[in-house]
């Protein structure tokens, strides 16, 4: 395959929302197994699902960071250190994992409390945010897997992987849930038994992935070892974005904090409204990732005039589809939750929620876009700086305001959601355009030339 052709936008995107695709259809399919349980174990099931949502954005700031170094390395001409950024953020990984297991796994009851679950839910929460803390480590060891084979360009691959994980997850889950041939029905227990096994089996044939497409043969000190000069360029690009995600699952945290406090049928509500915000975004969110590894590979190659082309010519795109999304999920989704949950003040709440992401996504899609350039570009920190104040001013400032302070419950805290999302999105481009990101790209291009001439 010609190189020219691995930067084609639709070839690297289209697996990844394919990948998309499939995580939003087993969220969906684990809220409905959840729901077929009790609505307990929806709200106990929807609370993990936006833990898991927290740490995988401080798991996303190792991938992001070492996929964007990785391009940059390989767009440059630069193999051996693309490898050698890949095995180090292998490492940082395994220690974001079991950083992440010890806080949730060992002290489930803990982390629960901060999260303010009704005191009646404990009982099934407990046993089963355990198992959520294994599935924690098992994510970060995958999500940085996979960002380094997307940043090779082998995106049908990490598909493929995605979709063998997400087959296996329903195989393992169902009939534990439900019972079956004899297997005792183990409910909520059974789902977090399908998210782990399947990761275990997943992060195996990664491994040998690494080996046969990327030429990485991994030592068992490999998942330990933290390589002090590989990682100083992922935490050049990934702690910046620490920060721009801390903040922002902090505030995130503690507006689902905010539902939790307004009870079980509002906590659901959340679950629900976030999982069909998921559905509107995933092409978008692919379409991100592509962009970004195209623009990563294009600035190791000085390719400034071609990577600021391909901003803007995606962001286009994005912007028509998820409009479009987000129109039909008005119609779609009060319709679906009716036939899940026959609950009329449910579907009742739902309805205002996705009308109100039609406000919401457009910019939330010029968030994405933008900062996925702005990162492949090694622009981070004025971008992040700006996001944390916004998380807390608009996201969970304004979300407080509005849903607990003056009472208007959950629509107050999606209002406080569309005010975050739109104020990032409309400074980020603004970065953008005046061109305030080829200061670092330039940068990057001279260091690879830099370590290619030692060579």
């Amino acid at each position: 395959m010609k190189h020219k052709n691995k930067l084609d936008l639709f070839a690297i995107t289209w697996p990844m929302f394919i990948e998309q695709l499939l995580m939003m259809a087993i969220g969906t399919l684990g809220l409905w197994m959840a729901g077929h349980v009790s609505t307990p174990a929806v709200a106990v099931y929807g609370l993990a699902n936006q833990l898991r949502g927290i740490f995988d954005r401080l798991f996303r700031v190792v991938g992001i960071g070492t996929s964007v170094v990785v391009t940059q390395h390989k767009g440059g001409g630069d193999d051996a250190g693309a490898r050698d950024v890949a095995r180090a953020g292998l490492a940082a990984s395994v220690w974001t994992g079991l950083i992440a297991m010890a806080l949730v796994g060992f002290a489930p009851a803990q982390a629960l409390k901060v999260l303010r679950l009704p005191p009646e839910l404990f009982e099934l929460a407990i046993p089963f945010f355990v198992l959520i803390g294994a599935g924690l480590a098992l994510d970060s060891i995958f999500i940085t897997m996979v960002s380094v084979l997307r940043a090779y360009t082998f995106t049908k691959d990490s598909m493929r992987l995605t979709m063998a994980m997400n087959v296996l997850q329903v195989t393992i889950s169902f009939p534990l849930v439900f019972g079956f041939a004899g297997i005792p029905a183990q409910g909520l227990m059974g789902l977090g038994w399908g998210q782990v096994l399947s990761r275990v089996v997943v992060i195996a044939l990664l491994g040998m992935l690494w080996l046969r497409r990327l030429h990485i043969r991994l030592a068992p000190v490999d998942l330990f070892r933290l390589a002090r000069g590989p990682l100083s360029g992922i935490l050049h690009i990934g702690l910046p974005s620490a920060g721009e995600k801390i903040a922002f699952r902090v505030a995130f945290l503690m507006t689902v904090s905010m539902a939790a406090g307004m009870g079980t049928s509002a906590l659901a509500s959340h679950a629900y409204g976030m999982q069909a915000a998921s559905w509107v975004t995933m092409y978008m969110v692919s379409l991100g990732f592509g962009s970004e590894i195209i623009i990563g590979h294009l600035v190791g190659a000085g390719k400034l005039k071609e990577a600021n082309a391909t901003l803007w010519r995606t962001l286009w795109i994005a912007m028509g589809i998820t409009v479009a999304g987000a129109m039909a999920s008005c119609f779609i989704t009060p319709a679906a939750i009716g036939w899940l949950a026959n609950d009329p003040q449910l579907v009742s709440l739902i309805t205002t929620i996705v009308i109100l992401e039609l406000l919401l996504e457009p910019g939330r899609c010029l968030n994405v876009v933008l900062m996925g350039g702005l990162r492949a570009a090694g622009d981070v920190r004025f971008p992040v700086k700006f996001s944390v104040v916004s998380n807390f001013v608009f996201g969970a400032g304004l979300s407080w305001l509005l849903g607990v302070h003056f009472g208007m419950g959950l629509p107050g805290i999606w209002i406080g959601y569309i005010a975050d999302e739109w104020a990032r999105g409309i400074i980020m481009t603004w970065r953008w355009y005046q061109l305030g990101w080829t200061t670092t790209a330039r940068m990057a291009r001279r260091r690879i030339l830099k370590k290619l001439a030692a060579a």
